[in-house]
């Protein structure tokens, strides 16, 4: 006669109510933490765009007068058509003495906004960055 062995069947390992509950509120604890972190550092890499925008316009600025003996307020002269297509920022141009300098600017729009310690970053045809507004000064680093 064979033997036949029955194998008895093993409780199922798994997660209590409780369990599930608790490791859900860590979870959401640590993002409350971490999250506000990252939208200031993605804020905060975003001013990179501003300050080398301006600077790409300040060389552009100063090409332009090389060829043609005064600044333009004109974008596309500059060849910046496609400049003000990210959001973050509403670039402007202001003429001074006559269109023998400039003042570029770069003014926080949306949702860059939410960065208030760095809403504006000024550069002018001297090369001087944020000369009307100071405390911004600092954004530049």
């Amino acid at each position: 006669m064979a033997h036949t062995k029955m194998q008895l069947a093993k409780p199922q390992q798994a997660f209590t109510l409780l369990e599930v509950m608790v490791t859900v509120a860590i979870v959401a604890i640590l993002v409350s933490i971490c999250y506000p972190s990252y939208q200031r550092y993605v804020l905060h890499t975003y001013r990179a765009e501003a300050s080398s925008q301006l600077y790409m316009l300040a060389n552009a600025q100063e090409q332009y007068i090389a060829d043609y003996g005064r600044y333009t307020d004109d974008f596309s002269l500059l060849g910046w058509q496609s400049l003000q297509q990210s959001g973050r920022y509403r670039y402007q141009i202001t003429l001074e003495a006559e269109a023998q300098g400039y003042l570029l600017s770069a003014t926080a729009i949306g949702l860059q906004q939410a960065d208030s310690d760095c809403a504006e970053f000024t550069l002018n045809h001297f090369g001087q960055r944020n000369v009307q507004s100071p405390q911004y000064l600092s954004c530049w680093h």
